[in-house]
């Protein structure tokens, strides 16, 4: 018998009734599918970068949404990023994100072993790292693990997970 949920291989969304929206790519953003991201100056500027370390301003998580008519295509697998507006106003990709309580693939921070259980937190460039209770502020959990990752080096890892809180 099948236990849900079950780890996909070509979504990030895995489970759960999310709240879609859409936000343009911040210059010099780089937002893989899987990323938590945040608004790039929130109150002056609401494009959306991938969230950075420790921030307490994660918005969502970037979807698979792939851009039509794209040559190469972006953002319609895990490892092609979406197109960043450029430094001469061309707009950046329109970026699905997805939150609520939903069951997710989240990129891991490389070096990062995750079990079964633990919670995360935001860490560089949109990936997630392990929450240390006691040590880290409540605020910056957001996510449990639904499956052990074994420590991994390669430049990408996703894990399965119940997003716990976005905004």
């Amino acid at each position: 018998m099948t236990q849900y949920p079950v780890r996909a291989t070509h979504a990030i969304l895995v489970g759960g009734l999310p709240l879609f929206m859409e936000f343009e790519a911040a210059e010099s953003s780089a937002i893989l599918p899987g990323d938590l991201v945040e608004f790039n100056t929130p109150g002056t500027d609401c494009r959306i970068k991938e969230a950075g370390v420790n921030t307490d301003f994660v918005i969502g998580v970037a979807n698979i949404h792939p851009i039509a008519g794209a040559t190469p295509p972006r953002g319609g697998t895990r490892t092609v990023a979406f197109q960043a507006r450029t430094a001469l106003g061309v707009n950046g990709d329109q970026v699905e994100v997805i939150r609520g309580p939903i069951t997710v693939m989240l990129r891991i921070a490389t070096s990062e072993e995750i079990e079964c259980g633990e919670y995360v937190q935001p860490a560089a460039s949109g990936e997630v790292s392990a929450f240390e209770c006691g040590t880290d502020s409540d605020c910056l959990r957001i996510a449990q693990a639904l499956e052990d990752t074994a420590q991994d080096t390669t430049t990408f890892q996703w894990g399965l997970f119940a997003l716990e809180r976005c905004g």
